[in-house]
């Protein structure tokens, strides 16, 4: 049995809540063969109703024990402003979640956050040195407020130590089955996202690693997060290695042992990656994207993108409206 504690603050989105608890209700009906099975306690200290921003009123646990719960999950706020960062966070009752979470948030093996939840997770401290990420156009506003967070607004979802931070609303889908792979069985995640036929949903997921970082060693997450601060411009193995403290030899093989693939790879991932961000952020002309991201030539950037992602520029650009 995998108990999922889902903490959903008064104002909680509609959309989020949904996704969250349709997911756990999923793997909970497909468990039986599948992998272990799951029961979600909807919660929320101190109160025992909370809203979600469209009004529904949903009954929960005012009082729990997080030390026996296998994860903890904070639904999207949806909070999209600084003006609304700012009044969220002034309201006393979300102090006492702030409190709450400080104290009982470390005794929780797992505990997960997407959209505007996350800046819940960094103003109890249980982001102070982790990476992070969160919706995008709100990354100016957290770095402000959280400035010894690790934030990267490119991904869709970020594990740290045990901390799983998602992107955008509807990243909270993401974030689910992310947990699910940590919780429960491969077979599980992928009979999960069957059901609730999400394989060909179109999001940022396929800009993701093939495999997280999460769980991996001090060296291979010094090795990525200075790739991720120098993919503006080429560097060789040998420099990312004099970096880092290592030989080239160790680092291809701490890379290799963590992605299944060497270290030119995951740099060339993490460009791509930042590239289809900056086409689907911005108005940058390919030249320009393929120069921030290490390119010298657009052409270049046209081919990987299509041959390792699946997608080309234009692509990228009418999915993001």
């Amino acid at each position: 049995m995998r108990n999922v504690l889902v903490m959903a603050p008064d104002g909680v989105m509609d959309s989020a809540l949904a996704l969250t608890l349709d997911t756990l209700s999923a793997a909970h009906q497909l468990s039986g063969a599948e992998g272990p099975d799951f029961r979600a306690t909807l919660f929320c200290p101190g109160v025992s109703e909370i809203r979600t921003r469209q009004g529904a009123r949903f009954d929960v646990a005012g009082r729990v024990a997080p030390g026996r719960f296998d994860a903890l999950v904070i639904p999207g706020l949806g909070l999209s402003t600084r003006d609304e960062i700012g009044t969220f966070f002034d309201d006393p009752q979300r102090a006492s979640l702030v409190a709450w979470l400080h104290r009982h948030g470390p005794r929780v093996p797992r505990v997960a956050a997407g959209c505007s939840a996350v800046f819940l997770l960094a103003e109890a401290g249980l982001l102070r040195g982790r990476r992070a990420t969160t919706t995008w156009w709100l990354g100016s506003v957290f770095r402000e407020r959280y400035p010894d967070v690790d934030l990267d607004e490119t991904q869709m979802v970020v594990e740290d130590r045990g901390v799983v931070c998602a992107g955008a609303a509807l990243a909270q889908i993401d974030l689910m089955l992310h947990l699910l792979a940590r919780l429960g069985t491969p077979g599980l995640v992928r009979a999960v996202a069957r059901s609730l036929a999400i394989e060909e949903r179109p999001t940022q997921a396929r800009y993701m690693m093939r495999a997280s970082m999460s769980g991996q060693s001090d060296d291979v997450v010094r090795i990525e997060r200075w790739m991720r601060r120098q993919r503006h411009r080429p560097f060789s193995l040998a420099e990312l290695a004099r970096a880092v403290g290592m030989s080239p030899r160790t680092v291809d093989r701490r890379v290799r042992e963590a992605t299944g693939h060497g270290a030119k790879k995951l740099a060339q991932r993490i460009r791509l990656e930042h590239a289809a961000h900056l086409l689907q952020t911005s108005r940058l002309a390919l030249d320009e994207v393929a120069g921030r991201v290490g390119y010298r030539d657009p052409n270049t950037l046209r081919r990987l993108l299509k041959r390792e992602l699946g997608v080309n520029p234009s692509q990228l650009r009418r999915e993001a409206g």
